[in-house]
């Protein structure tokens, strides 16, 4: 067997044993991954040996799936109503942050003795870290039910905000004179110069990244219309998501951000115009696969790449940067919440600004940029610790306290309610099989027996109904009874399925039933529950 491929198998076979594990203890997966890494590394594992995280493998390879596969499935109608609040802190909010934590870090760090630390590395440090990556935080919303509305927030601000933070950290770059992979750094005299080089940068990279990707987006959109092939119109996703990055990148403009848009274009547009129900299915789950795929691959890698001794000894930096940044994050959420009542938004509550504030956590990205600096650039050594060191105390600290914030602060809906309404739901949905099966078998029952049956399963579905009604009034609103409701369809899937495998239903028949569960989810996803409870 070759290294890689050896590799490759022995990180498959961990994230698996950590995902199981990670739900006994009902640990954040990625903290459990991180933490799986950290233990590699202390094993040293000759299987292991020479595997690196490395700028093109996370910005090639990893990002674009994990951005794309977020984008395509965002509640579009809903980001569209947040709008205002969401590009308020991804926009001008990253670029307060970066200002605070430079000026707080490089204050911090000069103030306790460390020679060669610049303003100039301070602003470094904080483009690099300005991205916020709440993959754990968004996966604990679903568990514990918080409010939709505060998903779609964290999640627009995480997608928008990883643009703007590139965007600033090749403007920092250029202005210290390192080349960050756009074009040649120019050299930069005067704050005249420096102030219009970063607007043109800006303007360019965010417009550009944004229009090429709408146009990537939109063309895959009109060519899945004359396609009716799930794989190949998958392969296309593919293609999109990495094309439209690529195509960003040459012509200098924001890679992250062309592929948000195209991923936004195409699930919000592409697949309700030009993708038959049975392909929407199959794009979904090989891309749920492929996230988290990249997320596996990511955070066992940060775990590796951890030298704890180097973090031990240099805690007290580390831990007086990470109170930084969360300092500055807590001044643009704070200061944010206030100014969305002049854009007519609904009111944020204050408890939602709590949670935006500490579940603002670090990932990915951030390495990317800092393991990307050249090897020559002097405080490189002090930066990737700096950096690593916040985004594991980010995810160590942060994600593992968030559940009881949110408990602390009332967010959480009631487990009890929740199963209530998923049984009732379930009962719902065996009812509605039943009468299904019967009007097929119409022509082969007696019709008096058919009644009788037909009868009583409209009895159970009817007191299914008002059972789901009565759990849902209590504490759930339409979108957890969406998210119940897929889930179950989910199930049907599978049981389908495996019935198919067993030979007790053929291909023609479930071809049928897949597609007819295909639409019943585009309806729940584009149109709520109010029809099918």
């Amino acid at each position: 067997m070759q290294h890689a491929e050896a590799q490759l198998l022995i990180l498959l076979l961990v994230a698996a044993l950590v995902g199981m594990a990670a739900r006994r203890f009902k640990l954040p997966y990625t903290v459990a991954l991180v933490l799986a890494g950290i233990g590699l590394g202390f094993l040293q594992l000759p299987g292991l040996q020479g595997l690196h995280l490395t700028p093109e493998l996370l910005m090639m390879v990893f990002l674009p799936a994990l951005l794309f596969e977020a984008s395509y499935h965002l509640d579009f109608r809903r980001f569209r109503r947040e709008a205002p609040a969401i590009l308020l802190m991804a926009v001008p909010g990253v670029v307060v942050a970066v200002v605070l934590t430079g000026v707080g870090s490089w204050a911090l760090l000069t103030g306790s003795g460390v020679d060669g630390f610049t303003l100039g590395h301070g602003f470094l440090f904080a483009s690099m870290i300005a991205a916020t990556d709440p993959i754990s935080v968004l996966a604990l919303f679903k568990t514990l039910g918080v409010d939709k509305r505060l998903y779609v927030l964290v999640e627009g601000e995480s997608l928008l905000n990883d643009g703007v933070a590139v965007v600033m950290f090749v403007i920092v770059a250029a202005v210290l004179g390192i080349d960050a992979g756009h074009g040649h750094a120019p050299h930069l005299a005067g704050a005249q110069e420096i102030a219009v080089y970063g607007i043109k940068t800006f303007v360019w990279m965010a417009c550009g990244g944004v229009l090429v990707g709408g146009m990537v987006g939109a063309s895959a959109s009109l060519l899945t219309r004359t396609i009716d092939d799930k794989l190949i119109e998958t392969a296309l996703t593919v293609v999109v998501a990495y094309g439209s990055f690529l195509l960003a990148e040459a012509v200098q403009a924001s890679g992250v951000l062309s592929t948000v848009a195209a991923g936004v274009v195409l699930g919000s547009f592409g697949s309700s115009f030009g993708m038959s129900a049975p392909t929407r299915v199959a794009v979904v789950d090989f891309w749920e696969f492929l996230a988290f795929f990249s997320n596996t691959f990511v955070f066992l890698l940060v775990g590796i790449e951890l030298d704890i001794l180097d973090l031990a000894g240099a805690m007290g930096l580390v831990l007086g940067a990470f109170v930084v940044v969360v300092a500055a994050r807590a001044v643009v959420v704070y200061g944010a919440l206030p100014l969305t009542k002049r854009f007519r938004v609904d009111p944020i509550p204050a408890s939602w600004g709590h949670v935006m504030v500490w579940g603002g956590l670090r990932g990915s990205l951030s390495m990317v940029l800092v393991i990307g600096l050249p090897p020559d650039f002097p405080g490189r050594g002090l930066l990737v610790l700096l950096v690593f060191g916040v985004v594991s105390m980010s995810l160590l600290v942060q994600a593992l306290t968030m559940s009881g914030l949110l408990r602390r602060l009332g967010l959480v809906r009631s487990r009890e309610v929740k199963l209530a309404y998923e049984r009732a739901r379930g009962q719902v949905l065996m009812a509605r099989a039943a009468l299904r099966e019967l009007e097929r078998r119409s022509d082969h029952l007696d019709p008096s027996v058919r009644a009788t049956l037909e009868q009583h399963y409209r009895k159970k579905l009817e007191a299914a109904r008002a059972a789901a009604i009565e759990a849902a009034g209590a504490a759930l609103d339409a979108e957890r009874l969406s998210e119940a409701h897929l889930h179950l369809l989910r199930v049907e899937e599978d049981a389908l399925r495996a019935a198919v495998q067993e030979g007790v239903v053929d291909d023609e028949a479930a071809s049928a039933l897949l597609t007819e569960l295909a639409d019943q989810r585009e309806r729940m996803v584009h149109g709520g529950v109010g029809d099918e409870a």
